[in-house]
């Protein structure tokens, strides 16, 4: 197939084309990716969410996690003419279960310190990934009055989208184009299933924000770049040729999702225009020569860091929150002064990723080792690249790789 696409430097000066990511030891730039977006997550949190938008970093988040690992899996497919589901899995498992569990006994033990109520379902909800479905049937409690794992949600909605799509992948992927129609298909049908519950079924506005139902396009329109890259690279020839354009398209998308503030546009095509919008931006990143300046950005050491550490992050980050907002005596972030807002934020960040570091240190580098004896089909024969640390990954990404998409699927 034919690699017509443009070429561009990456910030190490190395050759960037689309199609050659798929089989890079290092795709460039995602660390800074999702470093940019548990920021945006954090700053939305933290008491700034007039101003920044946390849930699109969940947003930016599912798109990385369904590109990332679609890449991933079509490069075992690649290397060894399958996919192994039973390592897949157990490598999910591995990767998330262990920092996960740790992170929900240490809440608990705080919760239950600071007089927060614990549910014992909610706790099964926490460590089963069905958190998002169990708040949407029996509410959430406010986290000023329970244990902090509302925050779970957005892992449930990737569990629950990866225990169909690998097979999706395996049973279509020896044709690429019906594959792309299938991923389109899910794409429209979420939208429409958006509309049904809205305008139909009024269901509550937060449904087609956490139900796995409702949000798995936003992962999906990952899955559907990364198809295009890997398996369309002549696809790319025409748009590598308008940067500036795609780039414009994609932040003028962005800006109109945030603006449009209809309740009914926000519950049902938001998602869908943010799932264009960033699939326009990584287009432009990747695909064309205005990404080189990006790039480079992404990859700096900082971004670097803290986009390897975004899933322990995510995980951590309203522990330093809650305990401010219990030491000052406030029930939201939203209710602190602007001059209390900032200092507690920077704390709060500051603390989030040495607890995420922590996490890395004493739980992800360990188990790692464990991991990588589930390495996917191929890779013994050098078709795929030794695994980076476990702490590598961003948020909920990758299964076993390193979030930069080092390693194995």
């Amino acid at each position: 197939m034919s690699l017509q696409t443009a070429t561009h430097s990456s910030g190490a000066g190395q050759s960037v084309s689309a199609p050659r990511l798929v089989g890079r030891e290092h795709i460039p730039g995602l660390d800074g990716v999702r470093a940019l977006s548990i920021l945006i997550v954090m700053a939305g949190h933290y008491g700034f969410g007039k101003i920044v938008p946390g849930g699109f970093g969940v947003t930016i988040f599912f798109f990385v996690s369904g590109f990332l690992i679609t890449t991933l899996l079509l490069r075992e497919l690649d290397a060894s003419g399958g996919i192994d589901l039973r390592n897949f899995y157990l490598r999910r498992l591995l990767r998330l279960a262990p920092e996960l569990l740790a992170f929900v006994l240490v809440t608990l033990v705080v919760g239950l310190a600071t007089d927060k109520v614990v549910r014992p379902v909610e706790l099964l909800a926490a460590v089963f990934y069905f958190t998002n479905y169990y708040h949407l049937i029996n509410g959430m409690c406010s986290y000023d009055v329970c244990v902090g794992w509302h925050i779970l949600w957005s892992l449930a909605v990737e569990e629950h989208f990866y225990l169909l799509f690998p097979l999706c992948l395996l049973l279509l992927a020896r044709n690429p184009r019906r594959l792309l129609y299938v991923l389109t298909g899910l794409l429209v049908a979420a939208l429409v299933w958006r509309l049904v519950v809205v305008l139909a079924l009024n269901l509550d506005a937060d449904w087609t924000y956490k139900a796995s139902d409702s949000r798995l396009d936003s992962i999906g329109y990952g899955c559907w770049l990364a198809v295009v890259f890997a398996r369309f690279p002549a696809m790319l020839a025409k748009p590598a040729r308008h940067g500036y354009l795609i780039a414009s398209a994609a932040a003028g998308l962005l800006v109109a999702s945030l603006a449009v503030r209809d309740p009914v546009f926000r519950d049902t095509a938001r998602y869908s225009v943010q799932g264009v919008a960033i699939g326009l931006g990584f287009l432009a990143l990747y695909a064309t020569p205005v990404g080189t300046r990006g790039l480079a950005f992404l990859d700096t050491a900082p971004m670097v860091w803290m986009g390897r550490l975004s899933f322990a992050a995510y995980l951590w980050h309203f522990m330093p929150l809650d305990l401010f907002l219990w030491w000052l005596d406030h029930d939201r972030a939203g209710e602190m002064s602007t001059l209390a807002k900032w200092p507690v934020a920077l704390v709060s960040t500051v603390v989030t990723f040495g607890l995420a570091w922590l996490s890395y240190v004493l739980i992800a580098r360990p188990v790692s080792r464990l991991r990588h004896r589930f390495r996917a089909r191929g890779s013994e024969a050098g078709a795929v690249v030794p695994a980076a640390p476990a702490s590598m990954t961003g948020l909920f990404a990758t299964d076993g790789a390193a979030g930069s998409g080092r390693g194995r699927a």
